[in-house]
């Protein structure tokens, strides 16, 4: 039984302060620091030792629902509604018929081709999650309007797809679909559902995995997605667990839920969350290695990869890399107590 994990970075990373104060300024001067911020933070993540490098942090984005409805016909902006730790993104109205205008994430894909030979992810942000945070002001209903994100993001996808044959990488290309508002309706999972098929439909040479943090009960995701053509779920864990040493079920309440995706999920692969991205203690990795090693009682470790909980910009980019240095320490622990 292998103990080989692939470690990789899911999502956002804390900018550099000479580009989270100049961000929305646009043009080509910020252009040019997006690309510096990304070769800094590609560079902590290659002395962290992880894998799996994401997009470099998300430098090219100023947060996830934004930037997206940024490049949508068919949104108004309102003003700014509060997100986590005191950070704020536009909320927008949907009030004529969506049409995605230009892509998303084509020059942030190219530039990290160009700068990481290190495997990449792309994430996108869902469609039910871009859906569920807007007004509704012209769908008859949520799904209809769910479905015409689904379009806009399936077009996106073809399109990162199609660079990344041409840049001649080999493998499939990771596409990531975050939706961390996937289980707050639990009555509308079938709309989840239905968006991640569309989303999806007819695309080949891509590995796609969606993210979800802080439910209640991933089960619910677990039975709803079961028959998608997901590979894997990259899901937090460690914001429900304790911060005491041990591979008792008392210390490590929250990982008791790895039998569910064991036993519901035989075929596909899990992100597991190992350390909190809402704390600045930076997590032993002892105590990591402890969280890992109880997961590993339901799940082969060929099945798991490890990750944070969700993106790091919300802590400081020394916290930030603390805890990805100690996620690869108490890997390293595990492999030389095998």
């Amino acid at each position: 039984m292998s103990r080989e994990f692939i470690t990789q970075e899911i999502g956002s990373f804390r900018k550099p302060e000479y580009l989270s104060t100049t961000f929305r300024k646009g043009g080509t001067e910020v252009g040019i620091l997006k690309e510096r911020a990304t070769l800094e933070t590609l560079e902590l993540f290659r002395k962290s030792g992880i894998e799996n490098v994401g997009v470099g942090g998300e430098m090219f984005r100023w947060e996830m629902y934004e930037h997206l409805a940024e490049h949508m016909e068919g949104i108004k902006f309102h003003g700014f509604v509060r997100s986590f730790d005191n950070r704020y993104f536009r909320k927008g109205s949907v009030v004529s018929e969506l049409r995605r205008t230009s892509p998303f994430h084509l020059d942030e894909l190219r530039y990290v081709e160009a700068v990481a030979p290190e495997e990449i992810k792309v994430p996108i942000t869902g469609a039910y999650t871009m859906m569920d945070w807007s007004f509704n002001e012209h769908y008859k209903d949520r799904h209809d309007l769910a479905m015409d994100f689904s379009d806009a993001i399936r077009q996106e996808i073809k399109e990162l797809r199609q660079e990344w044959i041409s840049s001649g990488r080999s493998g499939p290309l990771q596409v990531q679909i975050d939706e961390p508002a996937a289980t707050t309706h639990p009555s509308e999972m079938d709309i989840l559902r239905d968006t991640i098929e569309r989303s999806i439909e007819g695309i080949q040479g891509c590995e796609f995995t969606i993210h979800v943090c802080y439910s209640t009960d991933y089960r619910i995701l677990y039975r709803s997605l079961a028959d998608t053509k997901l590979h894997g779920y990259n899901l937090e864990f460690a914001n429900r667990d304790t911060l005491r040493p041990g591979s008792d079920p008392e210390s490590r309440i929250a990982y008791q839920e790895v039998r569910d995706f064991a036993d519901m999920l035989p075929d596909r692969f899990l992100g597991l969350g190992v350390t909190d991205v809402h704390i600045d203690q930076i997590e032993s990795p002892e105590l990591i290695r402890d969280r890992i090693s109880y997961a590993i009682k339901f799940l082969d470790p060929g099945r798991i990869r490890l990750n944070p909980d969700c993106g790091l910009r919300t802590r400081s980019r020394e916290v930030g890399f603390g805890k990805l240095d100690n996620m690869v320490r108490a890997r390293d622990l595990i492999a030389e107590e095998s």
